[in-house]
């Protein structure tokens, strides 16, 4: 195979796809919260990029993608976004008031009447901000709606968040903490027609 020119927004990819989705693939074996040898991670890297060393990769996270990546001594792993099972690293914490989730309109009656639950991934990222979440909703419909979440009520309910980065992390909420939060620029909810 010929070793690819680096770009950075490919390469980040490539390191979403093998830590958060297919580390198996490539023969790495990650502990319970995503962690893999960072000297196995780098070799394989390099059949793709042959100038990468651990410090150039250290690099590249610190200054690139520190928020979605993390780079120990002796480790590398994906904060969040996995398709694979892993434990969120570090104790739980209680979470702010509220939170919020960017969806599309037409999930938002489903939602509302079964709760949050992860589709393609293995536990829900919440936005701390409702300009966050409805960013993460545009890029993802032009129909976005943001979701409110009744965080510090769902915590003392007994569900679990962790920190990670921007983001909260949590395995579900249930429909009782929820309620579609107003759209500045919408006129349509689940209820208007289009």
């Amino acid at each position: 195979m010929l070793p690819y020119e680096f770009n950075a927004e490919r390469f980040s990819r490539w390191m979403a796809y093998v830590l958060r989705h297919n580390p198996e693939r490539y023969g790495l074996q990650p502990d319970q919260h995503g962690y893999v040898d960072l000297a196995e991670f780098v070799r394989i890297a390099k059949s793709r990029y042959p100038e990468l060393s651990p410090n150039r990769l250290r690099e590249f996270v610190d200054e690139n993608v520190a928020s979605r990546f993390e780079v120990t001594e002796v480790q590398v792993r994906a904060r969040y976004g996995h398709s694979i099972t892993v434990q969120p690293v570090g104790p739980s914490l209680e979470p702010p008031e509220c939170l919020y989730f960017g969806t599309e309109v037409g999930r938002v009656e489903a939602i509302q009447s079964e709760g949050l639950r992860p589709t393609d991934r293995q536990i829900l990222h919440l936005s701390a901000t409702k300009d966050d979440a409805l960013a993460i909703a545009k890029r993802k419909s032009d129909h976005p709606a943001v979701i409110c979440i009744r965080a510090k009520a769902a915590h003392e309910a007994g569900i679990v968040f962790h920190h990670e980065s921007a983001l909260y992390l949590v395995p579900h909420i249930p429909a009782q903490f929820l309620s579609l939060e107003p759209q500045p620029d919408a006129a349509v909810s689940p209820s208007t027609p289009a």
